[in-house]
């Protein structure tokens, strides 16, 4: 994490890909074959002579009947060559395809987290994740992380209270050495449904449910730090306070005035 022990660090942006090498599909020149590919090698494999319509070492004819025969041979190791690469490819996380079921329950996938079905393209990134093994520690990187699940958040450090250092009004928190442990992660729009007396069942319902939020919490702190806590906060929005004119009000130090929506 960035924690700033003077300010709050607040943090939008996703980790960028830049930097990032894309490796080329691996490709073979039989990975896709037609059956011409296949007949030269074939009808060389076929004895020579007269009798094998290649006389004196010349070339089968391609529309000679043995030719026909053998291009009706080598029809099914066009769909085998293509079959095997395509299994071949299997065994890399880059060409997972049919076999995503077998490499999630291998890796503990998909995310327990959810409830909900998950797209192909959102299981394939999770294994991708966990294959590589590399720790998300960075508050970008949990954004990305989010992002990959359909979610925009926004992640809050507070900085403390300090004696002697610290200003009033500063927004810096007012709390005990402990609550540095804690993140604050911010997701617009996130909603709470409450039990309705009358409409709920005890037992089945929940007092309270923070809905699609509280998967995305459970994610999370899975990945967190194990000396941190995110915990979901307030979404607050602001905008620039202006004149009558639309000019937006500054401060003796020419910083935006803000306001809280």
């Amino acid at each position: 994490m960035v924690r700033d022990s003077y300010q709050n660090v607040v943090t939008t942006v996703g980790a960028s890909q830049a930097g990032a090498v894309a490796l080329p599909e691996p490709y073979d020149g039989l990975a896709n074959p037609e059956n011409d590919d296949l007949l030269g090698a074939t009808l060389a494999m076929w004895p020579t002579g007269p009798a094998w319509g290649s006389p004196d070492a010349q070339a089968m004819s391609l529309s000679s009947e043995l030719a026909l025969l053998t291009r009706v041979m080598v029809d099914s190791f066009v769909w085998l060559y293509g079959r095997a690469w395509q299994l071949a490819r299997q065994a890399t996380v880059s060409g997972v395809g049919e076999t995503l079921p077998g490499w999630e329950k291998d890796y503990g996938l998909p995310e327990p987290c959810f409830v909900g079905t998950q797209t192909t393209a959102q299981r394939l990134q999770a294994l991708a994740r966990k294959v590589s093994g590399i720790p998300t520690l960075h508050p970008t990187e949990f954004v990305k992380l989010a992002a990959d699940y359909g979610f925009t958040i926004e992640i809050e450090e507070p900085a403390l209270f300090r004696c002697g250092f610290s200003e009033c009004a500063s927004g810096q928190h007012v709390g005990g050495y402990t609550d540095e442990t804690y993140w604050i992660v911010r997701v617009p729009g996130q909603g709470i449904s409450y039990f309705e007396a009358g409409a709920g069942r005890c037992g089945d319902d929940l007092l309270f449910s923070l809905g699609e939020t509280a998967e995305l919490l459970c994610l999370l702190r899975k990945y967190a730090p194990a000396w941190t806590l995110p915990v979901l906060g307030e979404w607050i929005g602001t905008a620039p306070l202006v004149d009558e004119n639309g000019t937006p009000l500054v401060d003796e130090y020419g910083n935006e005035i803000l306001v809280t929506l």
